[in-house]
């Protein structure tokens, strides 16, 4: 686990070298982005949680029906990693981000003046409701998405140890396509390609990765090819941005096959924005994190 952990650190740190060309728009963020993801690969090491246990034969009647092995709000989390992270994050905010900083601020001071209910914040951080650890934290509308974000960035080391243990123990078989995550039902956050060109997806929630057909919107599942599109981004045929007609999503693709780096894909989350803003300036919709397909449709596509 400590070799993984380490292999984690190299490759961000490659990534993060590669990525801070003169020109990028994202120079500023790198020194943060690659202090988190350093500190979430090292927060991986030392967790107090236990996975949950599940008979092989409910996992794969689980699979086999299409349902996930847990919901977003039952994974086990380490709240002491968690704080312990937040805390040591504060020295990395970029200057000027008033909102990060403040959102961080206020996230701090809630869990100092609660301390009997840090179970209570950290775990509504789980849910996909609007704003649920509203009865703790004092913040501004403005801050909620900046302390989603901390929230969820200090629990991820939970989240994707978890997952990654029940893969472990429970291989996934290539049967599974559907479009969400077979461990918690979640959408993916990228797409990627692999060596031999299969499409593949990385869960926004929990990082498990799980292959896709080649023509299928992992939101609503349409898979005609008619209704099907992509296009790709100016002077960079590394990156895509796939949409579907029917349901108006999009999600960003990348083909690593001829490049010399390895991606990171949580850093290429970040450093592909500008397929965001392309693709949302052509009127495609950025799906939410819950599958509909498990979690319902919720109200104008909460996280």
């Amino acid at each position: 686990m400590d070799r993984a952990n380490g292999s984690e650190t190299k490759q961000v740190l490659r990534a993060s070298a590669a990525a801070a060309k003169p020109n990028s728009p994202y120079r500023e963020w790198l020194p943060f982005l690659e202090a988190l993801f350093i500190a979430q690969a090292a927060s991986k090491k030392n967790l107090g949680i236990v996975c949950p246990r599940f008979p092989e034969q409910l996992v794969r009647s689980k699979w086999e029906t299409g349902f996930p092995l847990l919901r977003r709000w039952e994974f086990p989390v380490d709240i002491q990693a968690a704080e312990a992270l937040l805390s040591k994050m504060h020295d990395y905010i970029p200057e000027g981000n008033s909102l990060l900083q403040e959102a961080h601020e206020a996230l701090l001071q809630s869990l100092s003046a609660h301390p009997g209910e840090k179970r209570e914040i950290w775990d509504s951080f789980l849910q996909h409701e609007m704003e649920p650890w509203e009865a703790w934290v004092e913040a501004p509308a403005s801050h909620a998405a900046s302390l989603l974000f901390w929230g969820r960035s200090c629990l991820r080391p939970s989240l994707e140890w978890t997952a990654a243990k029940l893969l472990d123990e429970f291989p996934l078989t290539e049967d599974w396509r559907r479009g969400y995550c077979p461990v918690c039902g979640s959408l993916p956050s990228i797409l990627f390609l692999n060596r031999e060109g299969e499409r593949r997806a990385r869960c926004s929630w929990c990082a498990t990765p799980w292959g896709l057909n080649r023509l299928q919107c992992p939101y609503c599942d349409n898979r005609y090819q008619e209704s099907l599109g992509y296009f790709l981004a100016e002077d960079d045929t590394y990156y895509r941005v796939q949409y579907c007609r029917l349901c108006k999503m999009y999600f960003k693709l990348i083909d690593p096959r001829e490049r010399l780096d390895e991606p990171y894909l949580p850093l290429e989350e970040w450093t592909t924005l500008h397929l965001d803003m392309l693709a949302q300036r052509e009127g495609w919709r950025q799906p939410p994190s819950p599958s509909p397909q498990v979690y319902g449709t919720p109200d104008q596509d909460r996280e």
